[in-house]
């Protein structure tokens, strides 16, 4: 078929030149493609709304020998509080930036698309860092690299002892394994009970969980380590989330 329909969340989106726009989308049933929209940075462009980061929309898509082109696009859901708030903004260029990382060209994943849908609209009034922390959880599991919880990653026994969690072994380990894990970082059961909550609950729930400010630090980091190992890279929207949270209220990402 020369013509293909597909509803779409913008991941990214780079001029071209003469009016152009190459996008990165993440499709409901496609997964991620890249595709280009010709005239879509001009001021009288109709699909000008409609490639705009954070923007969900319904795209007609013609296939092309070298790469697709956008040949109509309608604008469904623009999720205005993202771009009048920069904090919420910045947590949802983290997400994307984990969805572009986590997923290859072409390969669908409809839980995940829901997942980042879901999440983009609870950003309005939730708590963003538990969302995020839930969203990391989440996605790793569906690329499949959840971490292991209910035993220790290493020996496979119970989590017994002095607690710890290695991102290279793969999860929780127990205290006689502790040294196994070469980069332990400190875990504690209230913690592993916090990880299997946001990863089992819908993250409308979350409103339901009491996190303090030690705890977050601490999921942050080690989520963070966990998916930096696995992933094999940094992430470019971590700095500016993490200069944004180190103001006066000592809050973190």
């Amino acid at each position: 078929m020369k013509l293909y329909k597909t509803e779409a969340l913008v991941l990214r989106a780079r001029d071209c030149g003469r009016g152009d726009k190459l996008l990165i989308l993440y499709s409901r049933k496609l997964g991620k493609i890249k595709v280009m929209a010709h005239g879509a940075a001009k001021p009288s462009s109709r699909k000008r709304g409609a490639v705009q980061p954070f923007t969900r929309s319904v795209f007609l898509i013609h296939r092309g020998r070298e790469m697709d082109s956008v040949s109509q696009c309608e604008g469904v859901e623009m999720f205005s509080y993202l771009r009048e708030d920069l904090e919420k903004i910045s947590y949802a260029s983290y997400l994307f930036e984990l969805v572009d990382v986590f997923t290859p060209e072409g390969e669908a994943c409809e839980p995940l698309y829901l997942l980042l849908l879901t999440t983009l609209r609870l950003m309005a009034t939730e708590d963003l860092e538990l969302l995020t922390r839930a969203f990391e959880l989440k996605a790793a599991d569906y690329a499949g690299y959840h971490p292991v919880l209910e035993t220790c990653a290493n020996c496979g026994g119970l989590l017994v002892g002095s607690l710890s969690f290695s991102p290279s072994l793969g999860g929780v380990l127990c205290g006689a394994c502790g040294a196994a894990g070469t980069d332990a970082l400190p875990c504690n059961r209230g913690l592993v009970e916090i990880l299997k909550v946001l990863w089992r609950w819908h993250p409308s729930r979350l409103r339901q969980l009491k996190v303090d400010c030690q705890a977050r630090l601490q999921l942050k980091n080690l989520l963070h380590e966990y998916l930096k190992y696995h992933l094999e890279q940094e992430f470019k929207s971590t700095d500016f989330l993490n200069r944004l949270k180190s103001g006066p209220a000592g809050t973190y990402v």
